[in-house]
């Protein structure tokens, strides 16, 4: 150690002070002195040293200023793989003590500063990633929720059954691979942001049964709605139970779908009687109204909205519909001004067209051009 550095740090200026902080050689007796300095940027440096010793650490984790003790968080949290709680070691026991203390800190920062680390380390403690997992603060406890291999199916079904905070539920939902247990315990609970992020999460294995329930409860629940039908390998039995309860925009969704049972789908009428509803004088010409009345295949009312829409004679429309071809149905939604969405439900509902046939490009893109829809309605208006 050279002159500079045997030097009392009292008669050094910070910078210097600093300097000597951050040395690897600096001799522990120096770096556990200088963790009581009164210049934050000193403590912080030695908070830094990957050669502060234990027992100096320990002093730092209760430090008044908490980006000495975030800063401490990061170094403890990169030794946690080294770190065990039984370990026989004591400057071992000691850090693992600290890094205890870290994770239960008042401030959240401090703790997330941990989690960054540890999060998705197959090699940490369970004890640390478990009091991670209970974290209240998400910022804190998602990443571990989401992310670690060492949450095993008992640990997330604990905290599904009890979970820290309202938000628990919801991380869990999203994380990758969820087994079929937790997803069950997820969907039982009912909560509804929770059970849309496990919807949303293509990855999760969800049983049939599950989502046949969360399918019958989810009527009034547009987010599920909204997830559920953009989930992979929809089995016919739970597209059945969803037709019936889906908001037209979901079904539409659904009806743009090519890896689905479309024999289901197309075989999807509502069930029994159903009182015919006068659309025009009740809901108005838009595009809600044509839509219901695509839906119960009501060619006079779709007839209607459309002229109305459109601003062509009924009589045109009427006739037009009559010849169920899906090039001049789609002309006819789009010379009304109705989404791509609208006129792919139309083509399926009232011309019959299979998916892979519809005139409307994912996104609700035209597949015709402009100049051609324009062309086959002009048609219509000659032979009329």
């Amino acid at each position: 150690m050279d002159a500079k550095t045997a030097a009392s740090p009292r008669r050094m200026d910070d910078a210097t002070r600093v300097r000597l902080a951050e040395r690897p050689d600096t001799p522990p007796e120096m770096l556990f002195f200088l963790a009581n300095d009164s210049a934050i940027t000193v403590r912080a440096a030695v908070a830094a040293n990957a050669a502060t010793p234990a027992l100096a650490d320990h002093v730092l984790a209760r430090d008044a200023e908490p980006g000495v003790r975030r800063v401490l968080a990061r170094k403890l949290a990169s030794l946690a793989p080294l770190l065990d709680p039984d370990s026989t070691d004591r400057q071992r026991r000691i850090s693992w003590e600290t890094l205890r203390l870290l994770v239960d800190d008042d401030v959240m920062a401090v703790r997330a500063a941990v989690t960054e680390l540890v999060a998705e380390q197959p090699d940490v403690p369970r004890p640390l990633i478990l009091r991670l997992a209970h974290d209240v603060a998400m910022a804190v406890a998602e990443p571990v929720l989401r992310g670690s291999p060492l949450l095993d199916e008992t640990d997330l079904l604990q905290l599904i059954a009890d979970p820290p905070s309202p938000e628990t539920l919801g991380a869990i939902a999203r994380r990758p691979n969820l087994p079929e247990g937790p997803s069950d315990a997820i969907a039982a609970r009912a909560d509804g942001p929770a059970v849309a992020a496990l919807l949303a999460n293509a990855s999760a294995r969800i049983r049939e049964a599950t989502l046949l329930a969360i399918a019958s409860g989810c009527a009034g629940n547009a987010a599920w709605q909204s997830a559920i039908v953009r989930r992979p390998q929809l089995s016919g039995p739970v597209l059945q139970n969803l037709l019936g309860l889906l908001a037209e925009e979901a079904v539409r969704v659904l009806l743009t779908r090519t890896d689905l049972d479309m024999a289901v789908l197309a075989a999807h009428r509502p069930e029994g009687p159903q009182p015919r509803p006068a659309l025009a004088g009740t809901l108005g010409m838009n595009e809600e109204s044509f839509i219901a009345a695509a839906r119960l295949q009501q060619l006079p009312d779709c007839a209607r909205i459309l002229a109305a829409l459109s601003g062509l004679p009924a009589g045109v429309v009427t006739r037009a519909l009559a010849l169920r071809e899906a090039p001049v149905l789609v002309a006819l939604c789009w010379k009304a001004g109705l989404s791509g969405r609208a006129a792919a439900f139309a083509q399926m509902r009232l011309v019959g067209s299979p998916p892979e046939e519809l005139l409307i490009l994912p996104g609700g893109v035209w597949a015709l051009e402009t100049d051609a829809m324009q062309a086959l309605v002009e048609g219509l208006l000659v032979t009329a």
